[in-house]
């Protein structure tokens, strides 16, 4: 006789709720799923304790009726104790697929390099201590909530989806640098817009307004200062700049837009300088110089400067702190030779410019169609420069300033921003961590290291994508296909190989499947691969726990039938019309448990 425990762990009054639970729960996840992401799903239901237990508790129960039935005679038994035995090994399975298996997304573009990187559901957080150790943990945000709310060895105060960077200034620095904060009023539009500038660092000079300007400027002497106050005479100036070459003998200036046009060399005494290539916008990316828009904000100029007794290549900056870059290429350096590039922007038609005065005291002078203004400036004054009904009032100024970055959460949706964490660590310290992006924060205990970033998985290969094929319907735009041509790039194998994967036709590498999950219409030199992975011996649990159900199922149904038929072969007529009258064997035992 069985224990009383043991008989309610295999009976079908534990078996029938349990499993209409669990339907419910996955019911409920489902739906729960097409709102909040699969990540989300995973985290808080399927890898939960919780839901772990209810399916080990229902593979006990499976386990414990089919036990109880032991022993296994007659194919109806043999039937539920493999159907039983099968169920278990799918649910063994499953908890397998979700704990063990690796899915995620590779991004791969015909214009870049390999990629050996997928996209795995989930944030990481990873901070560097100011001792050089590292900690990393996984976060879960579900609808703006946080978990856990400890990581990494930061406290986890908050989370938002649309962070933008503001930028302020702060008396804190340890030189000299003015910086102010003008307030910009219209009550005509119902605006104001409140800016800082500051002579440092450069980009905070200037800030565009539409067609106005507004900068801060540094009166180097009196006589500067005088002229910053007087409206600017009209003089033709060249749009790209000028370059002056100077020798010991003489000086000439040249329109830096006109050489570069020439076909000739410039001559120059005796030497040929040629105006290699123009950067409106310089500025180094991947180890090479570039420019970073057409506009000229930080023009520089490449030359080559031959001579009978050299070859030079010369890079020449507008900006005078930055001396001009020679690289021999043939011969000697020549001593003799300087170039100077010379820069004016052209002077906005509406501005309003601070003037810092060699005594720190601070100036302003305003352009607009009404005419030219200027004079001194304090602290609270209000200036109407005549740009409508605009006022200009000066809110702040600071001698010593420092640039300092701030991460604010908006809620105004017209402002595009980026999700960020917000952490506080041991030491008190409060910061926003943008997402994708390193930050440094200022700790009592020293500079920490902190990211708040894609979970990101380190693939044994490489993807390359050489082609994206889209192939369209005849007669007409509709795409009927598309197809990635991909190369496989094993570097530990060396080997490549050439594959190709389009909808539903994925391909295999050592046990990876790389299946197309998406594409961009508007860039077909990208293309988003689904990449997924499970053990060998997880795919076998399933395969078995599917062949043992459906094994058991047929034996039940099916053995008695085919018992019955080699009974018949077997015996003499008579003994078989014996058998035939006899009662036959309950056969109503439940699939799942007993009906005790």
């Amino acid at each position: 006789m069985q224990h009383p425990l043991l008989r309610f762990l295999g009976s079908i009054r534990l078996a029938v709720p349990l499993m209409a639970a669990i339907v419910l729960i996955l019911i409920g996840a489902t739906f729960y799923e097409s709102q909040v992401g699969s990540s989300t799903v995973q985290e808080l239901i399927y890898k939960s304790p919780w839901f772990g237990g209810l399916m080990a508790l229902l593979a006990l129960n499976l386990g414990v009726s089919a036990a109880s039935r032991y022993p296994w005679r007659g194919p109806r038994k043999v039937g539920f104790a493999l159907t039983h035995l099968g169920l278990i090994v799918l649910i063994a399975g499953a908890a397998a697929v979700i704990h063990v298996g690796v899915e995620g997304m590779l991004l791969v573009r015909t214009d870049s390099g390999p990629n050996d990187q997928i996209r795995v559901e989930g944030e990481f957080v990873e901070v560097m201590q100011p001792d050089g150790q590292t900690q990393q943990a996984e976060v879960l945000i579900t609808d703006g909530q946080i978990h856990p709310r400890q990581a990494a060895g930061l406290e986890i105060l908050g989370y938002s989806d649309n962070t933008i960077k503001t930028v302020r200034f702060i008396d804190s620095g340890t030189v000299v640098n003015p910086a102010v904060h003008l307030e910009l009023k219209s009550d005509r539009m119902g605006q104001t817009i409140d800016r800082w500038l500051g002579l440092a660092p450069l980009p905070y000079r200037t800030v565009a307004l539409g067609p106005a300007e507004l900068a801060i400027e540094q009166a180097s002497d009196a006589q500067a200062l005088d002229r910053l106050l007087k409206p600017s005479p009209e003089t033709d100036t060249y749009p790209w700049g000028t370059l002056t070459l100077t020798t010991p003998q003489t000086q000439e200036s040249f329109d830096l837009k006109a050489a570069s046009e020439r076909e000739k060399a410039i001559a120059f005494q005796n030497f040929k300088i040629t105006v290699a290539q123009v950067f409106p916008d310089f500025q180094i990316k991947g180890n090479q110089p570039t420019s970073a828009s057409e506009q000229f904000n930080n023009p520089a100029v490449q030359l080559l400067v031959e001579s009978p007794t050299s070859r030079e290549r010369w890079f020449v900056f507008a900006q005078g702190d930055f001396p001009p870059v020679r690289t021999v290429i043939e011969g000697e350096a020549n001593p003799d030779l300087a170039i100077d590039y010379e820069f004016v922007a052209p002077t906005a038609n509406d501005f309003f410019h601070v003037i810092v005065g060699p005594d720190q005291d601070l100036y302003y002078s305003a352009k607009s169609s009404k005419g030219f203004l200027s004079g001194p400036l304090a602290i609270g004054q209000s200036v109407t420069p005549g740009w409508a009904d605009f006022q200009i009032t000066l809110t702040e100024s600071l001698a010593q300033a420092q640039l300092q970055r701030d991460i604010v959460s908006v809620e105004d949706g017209s402002l595009e921003g980026q999700p960020a964490l917000q952490v506080r660590t041991a030491a008190g310290t409060e910061a926003w961590l943008p997402w994708g992006k390193p930050t440094v924060i200022d700790d009592p205990a020293g500079e920490i290291l902190a990211a708040f970033s894609p979970k990101l998985l380190q693939l044994p290969f490489a993807v390359k994508l050489d082609d994206f094929i889209v192939d369209r319907n005849e007669g007409s735009e509709s795409v009927a296909m598309w197809t990635s041509v991909i190369r496989i790039i094993d570097a530990a194998a060396e080997s490549i190989s050439d594959r190709k994967v389009w909808m539903n036709h994925p391909t295999w590498y050592h046990g990876w499947k790389l299946a197309q999950a998406s594409w961009n219409p508007g860039d077909l030199s990208q293309s988003t691969l689904q990449v997924k992975r499970e053990p060998a011996w997880v795919t076998a649990l399933t395969w078995l726990g599917s062949a043992l159900v459906i094994g058991g199922i047929a034996v039940m149904f099916y053995g008695p039938a085919v018992m019955k038929k080699l009974k018949q072969v077997s015996i003499p007529v008579g003994e078989e019309q014996e058998a035939e009258s006899s009662p036959l064997p309950n056969t109503s035992a439940s699939l799942l448990g007993s009906t005790e």
